[in-house]
């Protein structure tokens, strides 16, 4: 049985965190608060949320914890030198879980989330990799001819953050244009060589939040995001199709 995870992270209190215009604590809270609400009526996957500012906002679940199905950690991991960038405190946050998180540990395989957003369409995604066959080590959408990842969602399998992506924090520096972003593709690129079993992510996310950096709101509705879908798939399509050709050569 692999033991399916659900890790959010976020910060609640940004004490002025450089390349984020959302800084209103009250806000940002209710947004996570709400968040993790959502997946906890959506699915009954355990979930894992992790806060770097010292908010705990543990009071709010009680029954939740207590049932197992909530781990909630929330440590000071806000004062590193903010022109790293907000990417470098998400690569706390991945590190303080990979140590201190019990749900982490017992985990086979961890989707990985941006606290602040529900992904509407989160179910397609246990039904795919989780109650089936299918045994990826590896789920992750590449874009930007293959130098850069959407890490709004994706998922591994725990080794990966220990082992590869960790590694490799000390390399973001947004004030450099070195992105989360650009240093979990390169993560992917070297699990894929070691042998990692890699799929993208066969149906597009479909977003609802607001983004941080810009203060901006993904609301996708059904249909905008069932055409934008339709074209996500059939491309997953043809890419499996020409993988399986390519394999039998």
């Amino acid at each position: 049985m692999k033991n399916l995870l659900f890790f959010l992270t976020g910060c609640i209190s940004p004490k002025g965190m450089a390349f984020t215009n959302l800084q209103d604590a009250n806000l940002r809270q209710q947004h996570y608060v709400n968040s993790i609400k959502f997946y906890l009526d959506k699915t009954d996957v355990p979930i894992l949320f992790v806060e770097n500012s010292g908010s705990d906002i543990s009071h709010l679940f009680q029954i939740e914890i207590q049932k197992g199905r909530l781990e909630i950690l929330t440590f000071q991991g806000n004062d590193y030198d903010k022109s790293l960038g907000k990417g470098y405190g998400e690569m706390l946050i991945l590190e303080h879980a990979s140590l201190f998180s019990d749900f982490f540990k017992k985990a086979s395989f961890i989707f990985k989330i941006t606290g602040r957003y529900k992904v509407l369409n989160i179910e397609s995604y246990i039904d795919r990799y989780y109650n089936s066959e299918n045994n990826f080590d590896l789920i992750i959408n590449f874009t930007k001819s293959l130098s850069f990842v959407d890490a709004r969602f994706w998922g591994a399998n725990p080794l990966f953050f220990t082992e590869i992506f960790l590694k490799h924090k000390q390399k973001i520096n947004d004030t450099k244009s070195t992105y989360f972003e650009h240093v979990l593709s390169k993560s992917a690129h070297q699990a894929i060589i070691a042998g990692y079993k890699y799929s993208n992510l066969y149906h597009r996310p479909r977003y609802s939040g607001v983004y941080g950096t810009l203060g901006t709101t993904y609301d996708d509705t059904y249909w905008k995001w069932k055409a934008k879908d339709f074209c996500h798939v059939t491309l997953n399509r043809i890419q499996n199709y020409l993988q399986k050709r390519f394999d039998l050569n």
